[in-house]
């Protein structure tokens, strides 16, 4: 169990550990340990161009041209990758070239290509490896190929959305379209094969004859009805 002194000691302990209070002190504390940026959550750093970043950040959204928020938030990561991958390449430039600098005065004799060499294994020397530049390489490199396949997977279900709801507007047209046909019911064919009208004589339903035909059969009952020509009263 604590006793009392030892309470008292972690109290006035975790006074020295919550850490900086005032906005000056966050703000210091948020910068330490900034020797390169690519540890830091915040994009643009002291030395660099707003002017620059805003530059990249438009030409990727005239590019893609984003339709809403997801879209808008896709490009700035994208952005925020593009412009920390050209910082790192810078920073590995300028760090090789220094190291290599030092290392021409130390050894003069040293061809260009051996000092390119020698530079590259001996890098950590100055508190960073050419291998940590290289990860911070493909770490951004990365970060702005998942944004982009993001935006990608994106774009094709917002079109597959779209191409659903077109299909679903066209349903209902057509079913609205074709409902007055349903109602009212398809029109009755008369029938015109000799098969169908002699159904419709024995049946007792009565049959439309043509004006030409009945006339022709109206001639021939009426010659019918004549006396026979040796009957006939002589004049």
């Amino acid at each position: 169990m604590s006793t009392t002194v030892q309470f008292a000691a972690n109290q006035a302990n975790a006074q020295h550990s919550t850490g900086p209070i005032t906005p000056e002190g966050k703000a210091t504390s948020a910068r330490n340990n900034l020797r390169h940026g690519f540890r830091s959550a915040t994009v643009l750093l002291p030395g660099d161009d707003p002017a620059e970043y805003e530059d990249l950040l438009t030409e990727l959204s005239e590019h893609f041209d984003p339709a809403d928020l997801t879209e808008t938030r896709l490009i700035r990561e994208m952005a925020d990758a593009e412009w920390r991958l050209r910082r790192v390449r810078a920073h590995l430039e300028s760090a090789l070239s220094r190291h290599m600098e030092t290392l021409s005065q130390q050894n003069p004799a040293l061809a260009p290509l051996d000092l390119q060499s020698l530079a590259m294994e001996t890098l950590h020397l100055t508190g960073c490896s050419y291998g940590t530049w290289l990860r911070y390489e493909t770490k951004f490199e990365r970060q702005y190929q998942r944004a982009n396949a993001t935006w990608t997977r994106y774009q094709d279900s917002m079109r597959r959305s779209s191409k659903q709801d077109a299909d679903i507007a066209m349903k209902q047209a057509l079913s609205v379209s074709l409902r007055p046909l349903a109602s009212t019911g398809a029109p009755s064919r008369a029938p015109h094969s000799p098969g169908e009208m002699a159904s419709n004589v024995q049946n007792g339903s009565p049959q439309h004859v043509p004006a030409e035909a009945a006339e022709p059969q109206a001639a021939h009952n009426a010659g019918s009805q004549q006396d026979p020509p040796g009957l006939r009263t002589a004049a």
